[in-house]
């Protein structure tokens, strides 16, 4: 065997052992590397915090890392989400039971009265009357408190169509004509007759709104006091305003009397509970749009605004 030929053979064999070795490097580092991702998912499957430790940007190795990084980010947002949620359900199953107490221990007393011998026909109605109210309160209840659940669901649907608002913002006033009438308060509507009210939106869920500014507006002025209620036109958006002169709101309150069940300092005395203008507030935002409180001396402006037809 020539000289050249054992120097191609040496050659080889170096080239042979040389791939081996890397072989077997590949194979224990992707081992090592199989091994951490392995750890790294079974931190993540049994609610760990992940020990996540990578040096490596440009390998598929690292991208592996960074995407289970990643993967364990959105887990632990999503059990703040649920944390958030189980404590949302918590506050509103204690305000139903809060709220619900007064009126059932109401019926439950006036029922027990009207059960006695020798009442009057007189002391009767006044019994039953009592019941009839408290069972009112507590249907508007359910009914207002499933609402606010199911706009923190996200559940309602917002079904939006191009129609007639000044319309709507009317059969808003309509629904509380009789509430302002034993009041002796008048509503007045002031709008521009040259301008345009066609807007896109949701006639059910908007009149909602307008009528729950108009029953505060009613409940916290006094009798024979005016609101009024004004629609305005701007380049962007529809404007719907209730003017009162009624308790107002103290100066610190202007975003906190949009929060769920919040009551302002100055309703103390006055029915309520807290869910009307979070409801309103919500809905607007579900129009793409919002809502403005502006103070006065006496009373309050409180305004919608919602998207012209055309501006989104």
């Amino acid at each position: 065997m020539n000289q050249i030929t054992i120097c191609l053979l040496i050659g080889l064999a170096i080239v042979c052992i040389t791939m081996a070795a890397e072989l077997w490097h590949t194979r224990v580092v992707d081992s090592r590397q199989m091994a951490y991702i392995s750890e790294l998912l079974e931190q993540i499957l049994q609610n760990r915090p992940v020990s996540y430790v990578s040096e490596e940007k440009d390998t598929l190795y690292g991208k592996i890392l960074v995407q289970i990084k990643r993967i364990d980010e959105i887990k632990a947002e999503n059990n703040k989400a649920l944390l958030k949620e189980r404590d949302s359900i918590k506050q509103l199953l204690t305000q139903i039971a809060h709220q619900l107490r007064t009126p059932l221990a109401n019926m439950e007393n006036y029922l027990v009265l009207l059960e006695e011998d020798g009442i009057s026909e007189e002391e009767r109605l006044k019994y039953i009357n009592a019941v009839e109210k408290s069972e009112r309160k507590i249907s508007f209840l359910v009914e207002k408190f499933m609402l606010s659940a199911r706009l923190e669901s996200q559940i309602i649907q917002i079904h939006k169509s191009t129609s007639n608002l000044k319309e709507t913002v009317a059969q808003a006033i309509f629904q509380v004509y009789k509430k302002a009438q034993e009041k002796d308060i008048y509503i007045d509507l002031q709008e521009n007759e040259n301008d345009e009210w066609m807007v896109s939106h949701d006639k059910n869920w908007i009149c909602e709104c307008v009528y729950n500014l108009l029953d505060n507006s009613i409940k916290y002025s006094k009798a024979g006091q005016r609101i009024t209620v004004s629609m305005k036109n701007n380049e962007m958006f529809t404007q719907i305003s209730v003017e009162d002169n009624g308790i107002g709101i103290s100066q610190d309150e202007e975003n906190r009397i949009f929060k769920l069940y919040y009551r302002g300092k100055n309703t103390q005395g006055y029915e309520g509970f807290g869910i009307g203008l979070y409801i309103t507030n919500e809905i607007a935002r579900k129009h793409d749009g919002f809502m403005r409180v502006c103070r006065k001396e006496n009373g309050l402006i409180m305004s919608i605004f919602l998207p012209k037809t055309g501006t989104l």
